[in-house]
């Protein structure tokens, strides 16, 4: 009996279903979950301080500092270290920046940080207190916008009018020297024709004595 009981509870262990260990979660799966609530409360909190949530548009996750373009009634937010250009990190927001030399010289790529104007061409991301940092673009700085230009206008159209003038009076003149070139040429060429002749008759008449 004893023998028999011990080869039922062998068997019956032998047969239980494996179950498979349960693992903790990965301390880098923690630590993503624990930055995304962060970042969301803290987008949360400038919302509320900037509008709206769905006025503020948020590109990129990493770095320290963040990184708040304004520019007339929008908003768009990124996240940068110190001493990120801050050329790299408006294309990162996709924040459009005009620029023109890119060494700083033409401030075409000016934008405004705590009411200064700087060169985001040559700008890097400051260290910040509250670890925020706000810049200002120009409302006028808009991509594809350009200076247009008339192609028909009356000033264009007086000048046009003088310059066609100019070539006729031009035309004219030169036609007229020309003319009188021609003939010039034209009575030197008969000039000669006649000597010439001239010299033939008179040593035909010599020899003819």
């Amino acid at each position: 009996m004893i023998l028999r009981f011990l080869l039922l509870t062998s068997a019956a262990g032998l047969q239980a279903p494996h179950r498979p260990a349960l693992h903790a979660p990965s301390r880098t799966a923690l630590g993503a979950k624990t930055l995304q609530r962060k970042w969301q409360t803290e987008r949360t909190k400038l919302a509320d301080d900037y509008g709206a949530p769905t006025d503020i548009v948020d590109k990129g996750l990493a770095g320290s500092i963040q990184v708040l373009f304004k520019q007339g009634n929008a908003t768009k937010m990124t996240r940068a270290e110190v001493g990120t250009p801050l050329s790299e990190v408006a294309s990162q927001a996709d924040q459009f920046i005009r620029y023109k030399c890119k060494k700083g010289e033409c401030g075409t790529c000016e934008v405004q940080v705590n009411g200064k104007w700087v060169r985001t061409c040559v700008a890097t991301v400051p260290y910040v207190e509250n670890n925020l940092f706000e810049v200002t673009v120009k409302p006028t700085m808009m991509k594809g916008q350009g200076k247009a230009s008339k192609f028909y206008s009356f000033k264009s159209f007086v000048m046009g009018w003088y310059n066609n003038i100019l070539g006729m009076v031009g035309f004219v003149k030169t036609s007229a020297t020309e003319g009188k070139n021609f003939r010039d040429r034209l009575d030197g060429e008969d000039e000669v024709a006649r000597l010439v002749a001239e010299r033939k008759a008179k040593r035909l008449a010599e020899g003819k004595h």
